[in-house]
Protein backbone atom coordinates (compact mmCIF):
# COMPACT_ATOMS: atom_id res chain seq x y z
CA UNK A 1 0.00 0.00 0.00
CA UNK A 2 1.26 3.27 -0.40
CA UNK A 3 2.01 6.27 1.49
CA UNK A 4 -0.52 8.67 1.29
CA UNK A 5 2.13 11.59 1.71
CA UNK A 6 3.92 10.53 -1.09
CA UNK A 7 0.74 11.54 -3.16
CA UNK A 8 1.29 15.63 -1.84
CA UNK A 9 2.50 17.71 -5.16
CA UNK A 10 5.45 20.21 -3.43
CA UNK A 11 3.30 22.98 -3.84
CA UNK A 12 0.73 21.59 -1.29
CA UNK A 13 3.72 20.88 0.83
CA UNK A 14 4.67 24.60 0.80
CA UNK A 15 1.90 25.70 1.40
CA UNK A 16 1.45 23.25 4.48
CA UNK A 17 4.37 24.42 5.89
CA UNK A 18 3.87 27.98 5.13
CA UNK A 19 0.84 27.69 7.51
CA UNK A 20 2.83 26.53 9.97
CA UNK A 21 5.57 29.00 10.03
CA UNK A 22 2.60 31.71 10.40
CA UNK A 23 2.89 33.52 13.62
CA UNK A 24 -0.63 33.97 14.90
CA UNK A 25 0.25 36.16 17.91
CA UNK A 26 0.81 38.89 15.33
CA UNK A 27 -2.74 39.04 15.23
CA UNK A 28 -3.96 39.10 18.69
CA UNK A 29 -3.53 42.54 19.32
CA UNK A 30 -5.08 44.09 16.29
CA UNK A 31 -8.04 41.94 16.54
CA UNK A 32 -8.89 42.79 20.08
CA UNK A 33 -7.78 46.48 19.41
CA UNK A 34 -10.71 45.79 16.38
CA UNK A 35 -12.92 44.73 19.09
CA UNK A 36 -12.58 47.46 21.48
CA UNK A 37 -12.90 49.95 19.34
CA UNK A 38 -16.18 49.06 17.65
CA UNK A 39 -17.28 48.03 21.55
CA UNK A 40 -16.65 51.35 22.81
CA UNK A 41 -18.04 53.40 19.88
CA UNK A 42 -21.51 51.31 19.97
CA UNK A 43 -21.43 52.33 23.67
CA UNK A 44 -20.76 55.57 23.34
CA UNK A 45 -20.17 57.03 20.04
CA UNK A 46 -18.00 59.52 21.43
CA UNK A 47 -14.63 57.33 22.02
CA UNK A 48 -13.85 57.30 18.49
CA UNK A 49 -14.29 61.69 18.64
CA UNK A 50 -11.29 63.45 17.84
CA UNK A 51 -10.61 65.13 20.84
CA UNK A 52 -10.84 61.79 22.75
CA UNK A 53 -8.52 59.93 20.25
CA UNK A 54 -6.19 62.80 21.14
CA UNK A 55 -6.46 62.69 24.92
CA UNK A 56 -5.54 58.86 24.44
CA UNK A 57 -2.51 59.66 22.58
CA UNK A 58 -1.61 62.53 25.48
CA UNK A 59 -2.37 60.22 28.47
CA UNK A 60 -0.61 57.34 26.76
CA UNK A 61 2.62 59.07 25.91
CA UNK A 62 4.58 57.77 28.99
CA UNK A 63 3.31 54.11 28.04
CA UNK A 64 3.87 54.01 24.69
CA UNK A 65 7.59 55.53 25.42
CA UNK A 66 8.39 53.07 28.79
CA UNK A 67 7.30 50.30 26.47
CA UNK A 68 10.19 50.80 23.24
CA UNK A 69 12.45 50.92 25.62
CA UNK A 70 11.07 47.67 27.59
CA UNK A 71 10.83 45.99 24.14
CA UNK A 72 15.07 46.01 24.11
CA UNK A 73 15.14 44.76 27.50
CA UNK A 74 12.29 41.82 26.41
CA UNK A 75 14.40 41.07 23.54
CA UNK A 76 17.39 39.62 25.37
CA UNK A 77 15.22 37.32 27.36
CA UNK A 78 15.40 39.47 30.66
CA UNK A 79 13.21 41.59 32.06
CA UNK A 80 12.53 44.91 33.80
CA UNK A 81 9.95 46.17 36.22
CA UNK A 82 12.16 49.06 37.62
CA UNK A 83 9.25 51.70 35.49
CA UNK A 84 6.77 52.15 38.15
CA UNK A 85 9.76 53.55 41.32
CA UNK A 86 12.21 55.19 38.65
CA UNK A 87 9.04 57.23 37.22
CA UNK A 88 7.95 58.28 40.17
CA UNK A 89 11.49 59.13 41.64
CA UNK A 90 12.32 61.24 38.20
CA UNK A 91 8.99 63.29 37.92
CA UNK A 92 9.68 64.20 41.23
CA UNK A 93 13.91 65.36 40.82
CA UNK A 94 12.23 67.41 37.94
CA UNK A 95 9.71 69.08 39.43
CA UNK A 96 12.17 70.07 42.04
CA UNK A 97 14.64 71.30 39.42
CA UNK A 98 12.10 72.78 37.64
CA UNK A 99 11.24 75.27 40.80
CA UNK A 100 14.34 76.04 41.26
CA UNK A 101 15.16 77.13 38.00
CA UNK A 102 13.73 80.66 36.51
CA UNK A 103 11.36 79.73 33.48
CA UNK A 104 10.67 76.38 34.43
CA UNK A 105 13.90 74.86 33.21
CA UNK A 106 11.61 72.61 31.43
CA UNK A 107 14.52 70.96 29.01
CA UNK A 108 16.96 70.68 31.97
CA UNK A 109 14.33 69.25 33.98
CA UNK A 110 13.99 66.90 31.14
CA UNK A 111 17.61 65.76 30.79
CA UNK A 112 18.09 65.76 34.60
CA UNK A 113 15.09 62.76 34.24
CA UNK A 114 16.43 61.26 31.84
CA UNK A 115 19.66 61.27 33.71
CA UNK A 116 18.96 59.34 36.35
CA UNK A 117 16.90 56.91 34.54
CA UNK A 118 20.32 56.47 32.57
CA UNK A 119 22.16 55.81 35.47
CA UNK A 120 19.90 53.63 37.63
CA UNK A 121 19.66 51.59 33.70
CA UNK A 122 23.32 51.54 34.01
CA UNK A 123 23.69 49.92 37.77
CA UNK A 124 20.71 47.37 36.72
CA UNK A 125 22.43 46.42 33.36
CA UNK A 126 25.79 45.88 35.43
CA UNK A 127 24.17 43.88 38.35
CA UNK A 128 22.27 41.80 35.40
CA UNK A 129 24.58 41.45 33.14
CA UNK A 130 28.35 41.24 34.61
CA UNK A 131 27.22 39.99 38.33
CA UNK A 132 24.80 37.51 36.61
CA UNK A 133 21.99 38.27 39.21
CA UNK A 134 18.58 37.65 38.31
CA UNK A 135 16.97 40.52 36.49
CA UNK A 136 13.48 40.21 37.94
CA UNK A 137 14.40 40.75 41.31
CA UNK A 138 17.26 43.47 40.81
CA UNK A 139 14.71 45.23 38.99
CA UNK A 140 12.14 45.05 41.70
CA UNK A 141 14.86 45.87 44.39
CA UNK A 142 16.18 48.91 42.16
CA UNK A 143 11.98 49.93 41.67
CA UNK A 144 11.37 49.60 45.22
CA UNK A 145 14.84 51.78 45.89
CA UNK A 146 13.83 54.79 44.11
CA UNK A 147 10.25 54.50 45.63
CA UNK A 148 12.16 54.85 48.89
CA UNK A 149 14.27 57.87 47.69
CA UNK A 150 11.40 59.61 45.86
CA UNK A 151 9.12 59.78 49.51
CA UNK A 152 12.79 60.73 51.16
CA UNK A 153 13.50 64.05 49.53
CA UNK A 154 9.80 64.68 48.87
CA UNK A 155 8.47 64.31 52.51
CA UNK A 156 5.69 62.15 51.14
CA UNK A 157 4.04 65.46 49.58
CA UNK A 158 3.28 65.86 45.82
CA UNK A 159 5.81 68.85 43.98
CA UNK A 160 3.73 71.19 42.53
CA UNK A 161 4.85 73.81 39.86
CA UNK A 162 3.05 76.59 38.03
CA UNK A 163 5.72 76.72 35.64
CA UNK A 164 4.06 76.78 32.13
CA UNK A 165 7.36 76.02 30.48
CA UNK A 166 7.44 72.63 32.19
CA UNK A 167 3.87 71.56 31.47
CA UNK A 168 3.85 72.35 28.56
CA UNK A 169 5.82 69.19 27.44
CA UNK A 170 3.41 67.21 28.52
CA UNK A 171 0.36 69.31 27.53
CA UNK A 172 1.50 71.01 24.67
CA UNK A 173 0.33 70.75 21.04
CA UNK A 174 1.31 70.39 17.78
CA UNK A 175 -0.58 72.47 14.86
CA UNK A 176 -3.44 73.02 17.25
CA UNK A 177 -4.54 69.60 18.30
CA UNK A 178 -1.65 66.88 18.26
CA UNK A 179 -0.01 66.18 21.56
CA UNK A 180 3.11 66.82 22.14
CA UNK A 181 3.24 63.93 24.55
CA UNK A 182 2.51 61.95 21.07
CA UNK A 183 5.49 63.41 19.34
CA UNK A 184 7.66 62.09 22.08
CA UNK A 185 6.91 58.83 21.83
CA UNK A 186 6.78 58.96 18.01
CA UNK A 187 10.71 60.31 18.28
CA UNK A 188 11.42 57.61 20.43
CA UNK A 189 10.06 54.95 17.99
CA UNK A 190 12.08 56.36 15.19
CA UNK A 191 14.89 55.46 17.27
CA UNK A 192 14.34 52.30 18.49
CA UNK A 193 13.04 50.70 15.46
CA UNK A 194 16.28 52.19 13.23
CA UNK A 195 18.38 50.65 16.77
CA UNK A 196 16.85 47.47 16.86
CA UNK A 197 16.39 46.81 13.20
CA UNK A 198 19.11 48.72 10.81
CA UNK A 199 22.38 48.14 13.21
CA UNK A 200 24.33 45.44 14.73
CA UNK A 201 23.53 46.30 18.24
CA UNK A 202 20.01 45.46 17.10
CA UNK A 203 20.57 42.48 15.28
CA UNK A 204 22.72 41.31 18.30
CA UNK A 205 19.68 41.55 20.67
CA UNK A 206 17.88 38.56 18.99
CA UNK A 207 20.65 36.44 18.73
CA UNK A 208 21.21 36.75 22.42
CA UNK A 209 17.56 36.33 22.89
CA UNK A 210 17.69 33.02 21.59
CA UNK A 211 20.45 32.00 22.35
CA UNK A 212 22.92 34.05 24.65
CA UNK A 213 25.48 31.30 25.25
CA UNK A 214 25.72 30.58 21.29
CA UNK A 215 25.69 34.49 20.40
CA UNK A 216 28.98 34.77 23.20
CA UNK A 217 30.61 31.76 21.12
CA UNK A 218 30.09 33.57 18.25
CA UNK A 219 32.17 36.84 20.15
CA UNK A 220 29.26 38.79 20.25
CA UNK A 221 29.88 41.41 23.20
CA UNK A 222 26.74 39.54 25.18
CA UNK A 223 26.87 41.54 27.97
CA UNK A 224 27.75 44.56 26.72
CA UNK A 225 24.91 44.65 24.78
CA UNK A 226 22.26 43.78 27.40
CA UNK A 227 23.62 46.29 30.05
CA UNK A 228 23.14 48.85 27.11
CA UNK A 229 19.65 47.58 26.85
CA UNK A 230 19.05 48.46 30.50
CA UNK A 231 20.67 52.25 30.11
CA UNK A 232 18.03 52.22 26.80
CA UNK A 233 14.94 51.03 29.00
CA UNK A 234 16.26 53.48 31.91
CA UNK A 235 16.66 56.33 29.99
CA UNK A 236 12.87 55.65 28.15
CA UNK A 237 11.50 55.43 31.91
CA UNK A 238 13.27 58.94 33.24
CA UNK A 239 11.77 60.68 30.08
CA UNK A 240 8.26 58.93 30.44
CA UNK A 241 8.50 60.18 34.24
CA UNK A 242 9.17 63.51 33.54
CA UNK A 243 6.30 63.70 30.54
CA UNK A 244 3.85 62.11 32.82
CA UNK A 245 4.60 65.36 36.02
CA UNK A 246 4.64 67.25 33.14
CA UNK A 247 1.35 66.59 32.53
CA UNK A 248 0.03 66.09 35.74
CA UNK A 249 2.16 69.76 36.84
CA UNK A 250 2.90 68.14 39.69
CA UNK A 251 5.51 64.80 40.61
CA UNK A 252 4.58 62.25 43.31
CA UNK A 253 5.40 59.26 45.03
CA UNK A 254 2.71 57.30 43.53
CA UNK A 255 2.75 57.91 39.85
CA UNK A 256 4.01 55.46 37.78
CA UNK A 257 2.14 52.72 39.60
CA UNK A 258 1.16 49.62 37.59
CA UNK A 259 3.17 51.27 34.99
CA UNK A 260 5.78 48.21 34.73
CA UNK A 261 3.70 45.41 34.17
CA UNK A 262 1.11 47.42 31.72
CA UNK A 263 4.15 47.86 29.34
CA UNK A 264 5.37 43.91 29.70
CA UNK A 265 1.31 43.11 29.04
CA UNK A 266 1.66 45.41 25.94
CA UNK A 267 5.06 44.28 24.44
CA UNK A 268 3.49 40.54 25.21
CA UNK A 269 0.33 41.23 23.64
CA UNK A 270 1.80 42.39 20.49
CA UNK A 271 3.83 39.15 19.70
CA UNK A 272 7.47 40.12 21.21
CA UNK A 273 8.10 36.67 23.69
CA UNK A 274 9.44 37.28 27.05
CA UNK A 275 12.01 34.39 26.10
CA UNK A 276 13.32 36.58 23.86
CA UNK A 277 14.59 36.42 20.57
CA UNK A 278 11.49 37.41 18.84
CA UNK A 279 9.78 40.52 17.94
CA UNK A 280 9.99 44.02 16.99
CA UNK A 281 9.55 47.50 18.89
CA UNK A 282 6.80 48.03 16.40
CA UNK A 283 4.69 45.29 17.29
CA UNK A 284 3.93 46.38 20.73
CA UNK A 285 2.36 49.59 19.76
CA UNK A 286 -1.22 47.46 19.21
CA UNK A 287 -0.98 46.33 22.66
CA UNK A 288 -0.49 49.82 24.07
CA UNK A 289 -3.16 50.46 22.10
CA UNK A 290 -5.21 48.01 23.12
CA UNK A 291 -4.16 48.88 27.01
CA UNK A 292 -5.14 52.65 26.38
CA UNK A 293 -8.79 51.85 24.25
CA UNK A 294 -9.48 49.59 27.44
CA UNK A 295 -8.47 52.29 30.08
CA UNK A 296 -10.67 55.18 27.92
CA UNK A 297 -13.44 52.95 27.10
CA UNK A 298 -13.99 51.74 30.06
CA UNK A 299 -13.88 55.26 32.11
CA UNK A 300 -16.48 56.92 29.49
CA UNK A 301 -18.83 54.26 30.78
CA UNK A 302 -18.70 55.05 33.75
CA UNK A 303 -17.40 51.63 35.03
CA UNK A 304 -15.60 51.53 38.62
CA UNK A 305 -12.31 52.04 38.92
CA UNK A 306 -11.96 49.06 40.90
CA UNK A 307 -14.12 46.89 38.41
CA UNK A 308 -11.59 48.07 35.50
CA UNK A 309 -8.80 46.36 36.97
CA UNK A 310 -10.92 43.83 37.18
CA UNK A 311 -11.63 43.94 33.98
CA UNK A 312 -8.16 44.45 32.28
CA UNK A 313 -6.61 42.04 34.16
CA UNK A 314 -8.36 39.47 32.70
CA UNK A 315 -7.99 40.63 29.31
CA UNK A 316 -4.79 41.18 29.48
CA UNK A 317 -4.20 37.73 30.59
CA UNK A 318 -6.76 36.19 27.83
CA UNK A 319 -4.61 38.01 25.54
CA UNK A 320 -1.33 37.15 26.54
CA UNK A 321 -2.51 33.91 26.93
CA UNK A 322 -3.71 33.70 23.00
CA UNK A 323 -0.14 35.67 21.70
CA UNK A 324 1.85 33.14 23.77
CA UNK A 325 3.80 30.14 21.55
CA UNK A 326 2.91 26.88 23.62
CA UNK A 327 5.03 25.17 21.33
CA UNK A 328 8.05 26.97 23.17
CA UNK A 329 9.03 26.28 26.17
CA UNK A 330 9.99 30.49 27.40
CA UNK A 331 12.75 30.91 29.99
CA UNK A 332 12.97 34.68 31.59
CA UNK A 333 16.96 35.35 32.29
Amino acid sequence: MKNSSSNISPDEERTKKAKKDIDYSLFVAPVLLIVCVVFFTIINPRFISLPNLMNILRQGGPLFIVSFGLSAVILTGSIDISSDGMMSLCGICSVMLANVITGGGGWLSLLLGVAIGLVFGSVIGYLVSYVRLPSFLVTYGTSTICRGIALIISGGVAQNTMFAAFKKMGNGSVFGFFPTMAVFAIVIFICMHILTKKTKYGRSLYAIGANERVATLCGLPTNKYKMLSFMIAGACTGLAGVLMSARLGAGTHAQGEGMSLDAIAAVVMGGTTLSGGRGSVARCITGVFVILMLNNGLNLMGVSPHVQVLVKGIVVILAVAASKDWKSKEIVK
